[in-house]
C-alpha cells in the first residue's frame, strides 16, 4: 500500500504518511538521521489533529516530502 501523501516537519524529526484504505489512516514515524521508528497508526483527521497539537506542530510547520 503506497501513501497518498507524505509530509515532514520543518526539523525533519517526524514523517507523516497518509493512506486511503477504506478509511483515512496516518502513519507517523520518528526519524533520526538514517533510522526510523516503527509507525504509530492514527485513524482519522481528529486523531492526527490531536497528535499534532500534543507535539506543538502546526500545519505551517509541515512540508511535502
Amino acid at each position: 500500500m503506497d501513501p497518498s501523501a507524505v509530509w515532514r516537519d520543518k526539523n525533519h524529526k517526524w514523517r507523516i504518511e497518509a493512506y486511503r484504505a477504506p478509511d483515512l489512516r496516518f502513519a507517523i514515524y520518528a526519524t533520526n538521521g538514517p533510522t526510523e521508528s516503527a509507525p504509530l497508526w492514527l485513524f482519522g483527521m481528529a486523531a492526527l489533529a490531536r497528535w499534532l497539537m500534543t507535539h506543538a506542530i502546526s500545519l505551517d510547520d509541515l512540508e511535502t516530502d
